[in-house]
């Protein structure tokens, strides 16, 4: 009788402990700061009346879509490099001129674009990890082309989707002082607005529309994804790509993209780009329809007729099992195979798109 009443408590206490637990990860989920609000139901009203992608409080792809395709792959043992991956720090950042375009890849998806005089961020990330914790999460494993407090003026700043990878609490805190635009899918602006962000500078956009600033079109273009900071909350925020039309160049970033007709679309609509940054690392066949893989992601360059392909969300974080230099050099071979122009930037080079035939060195070969 005794032992039944220690097992009692014992079971009592155990029980006791997991309800903490839960209170607490509920608690977490909805007031830690970095993984912010989720839109309301006026909000919700707003984009059912907008899409019939919308509905259920998610949006919904295209085509059909899971998650989960199949069983993940085996884990490479280069899952990471032995060391960090160095990265070219400029002294300054200066602004392209009338006509220029350049771009400065700043490792997995974050990227400086300067479009005539304008500096466009991409997905910046600028944390050690990407979570919304600094102690967990995948661990950046390449050094950064500039900081926070070197980063310079921004006129616009794009946010592809909500994942930590792409959009960091405290990266936005800390520059957000020198960003003059933000351009987001729906929902994005809720996140951003909870943090303390001036709702004057916050554009959300569904697919296919299109926002001018001072002379450049961006158009938020459709990708083949899902969001969710909030496990119990996914797919309450739109995730896309962005299309920019200026008087001198276009450029395309694809944003996190399974591969699907979706570049063909892209070309009837908006036309053949001069630049596409095009998502191609952190695949597996676990998860096929999530992220391309390197050969699809050529393949969508040549959809989109890009005269230039730079593959990019790789090189800084690993999300997924594969060699952290498998993209690239996957990439390269089906570029080589099909025809298509690629250029492979070293982590914070800046590249003069009238010199982006220069930047196609096999740099990873030299890191283990």
């Amino acid at each position: 009788m005794k032992i039944l009443k220690i097992c009692g408590k014992v079971l009592l206490i155990i029980v006791i402990i997991i309800a903490v637990i839960l209170v607490i990860g509920l608690l977490f989920l909805e007031f830690y700061p970095s993984v912010g609000d989720t839109p309301d139901k006026e909000k919700q009203k707003e984009y059912g009346a907008k899409t019939d992608l919308y509905y259920e409080k998610q949006f919904h792809n295209e085509l059909d879509f899971e998650v989960m395709t199949g069983e993940a792959s085996p884990k490479s043992d280069r899952n990471v490099p032995e060391n960090k991956l160095p990265a070219e720090m400029p002294e300054s950042i200066e602004r392209a001129k009338s006509g220029e375009m350049k771009i400065t890849w700043l490792g997995h998806s974050s990227s400086l674009l300067q479009m005539n005089d304008k500096n466009i961020l991409i997905d910046p990330i600028m944390s050690d990890r990407a979570s919304p914790v600094g102690f967990a999460g995948p661990a950046r494993f390449a050094e950064y082309a500039f900081d926070t407090n070197t980063v310079p003026e921004i006129d616009v700043l794009f946010i592809s989707h909500d994942h930590y990878d792409h959009l960091d609490y405290d990266t936005i805190k800390a520059i957000d002082s020198k960003v003059s635009n933000y351009i987001v899918p729906l929902g994005i602006d809720v996140i951003l607005k909870g943090w303390g962000i001036d709702e004057n500078k916050l554009h959300p956009l569904y697919w296919w529309e299109s926002i001018e600033l001072e002379g450049i079109s961006y158009t938020v273009t459709p990708a083949e994804h899902y969001t969710g900071r909030n496990p119990l909350k996914n797919n309450a925020t739109l995730w896309g790509g962005l299309y920019i039309k200026a008087s001198s160049h276009n450029f395309y970033y694809t944003g996190d993209t399974g591969y699907y007709d979706l570049f063909e679309q892209v070309y009837d609509k908006l036309g053949a780009p001069d630049l596409m940054l095009a998502d191609s690392g952190q695949y597996d066949k676990g998860w096929a329809t999530t992220h391309m893989f390197p050969e699809e992601t050529v393949q969508a360059a040549k959809d989109v007729h890009a005269n230039w392909l730079i593959p990019v969300h790789w090189g800084a974080y690993s999300l997924s099992n594969h060699a952290w230099d498998e993209p690239p050099q996957r990439a390269v071979k089906a570029a080589d195979e099909q025809g298509v122009s690629l250029a492979t930037p070293r982590i914070g080079q800046t590249v003069n798109y009238d010199d982006i035939a220069s930047f196609t060195e096999h740099w990873w070969e030299e890191y283990k």
